[in-house]
């Protein structure tokens, strides 16, 4: 629980924790956090298959734990408030950033989708081969 808080406080800090100002933005710092999740959980996919119960689990602690800290960003807005004796008065509101407002919906409907096709599979259906040389050991990709 210790770290995911720490987790939690450096995603907000833009994963700066010396004050010095040279962290990334929240946004971006919470984009790398879920990409390299992804990557944790589905790592190189061999076979179109059902989701394991156990990556089934991880991937949602995971995300609800990250998606949180999105509430958190924000930007502030000008506003006019109207007093009780009629008067405007000008202010300024909190409010999530739109681009967030909006990515984080889809991201949500993204997230179920792919949970949904993932769970509809029965068996493996189809599978690539490791490439291995003449001994049998696995090969790495070179790029």
């Amino acid at each position: 629980m210790e770290t995911k808080k720490e987790h939690f406080a450096k995603l907000l800090l833009g994963e700066e924790l010396s004050a010095g100002g040279k962290g990334i933005s929240s946004a971006l710092a919470i984009s790398n956090t879920i990409t390299n999740l992804s990557a944790s959980i589905f790592g190189e996919v061999y076979r179109v298959e059902p989701f394991s119960n156990e990556c089934n689990f991880r991937w949602k602690r995971d995300i609800d734990w990250l998606l949180p800290v999105c509430d958190q960003i924000v930007e502030f807005v000008p506003s006019s408030q109207t007093l009780e004796d009629g008067s405007i008065r000008e202010v300024t509101v909190i409010k999530q950033r739109s681009d967030l407002n909006v990515s984080l919906h889809a991201l949500c409907k993204l997230d179920a989708m792919l949970i949904d096709s993932l769970d509809s599979f029965t068996k493996s259906e189809f599978w690539y081969d490791r490439a291995t040389d003449e001994d049998g050991d696995t090969l790495k990709r070179q790029e």
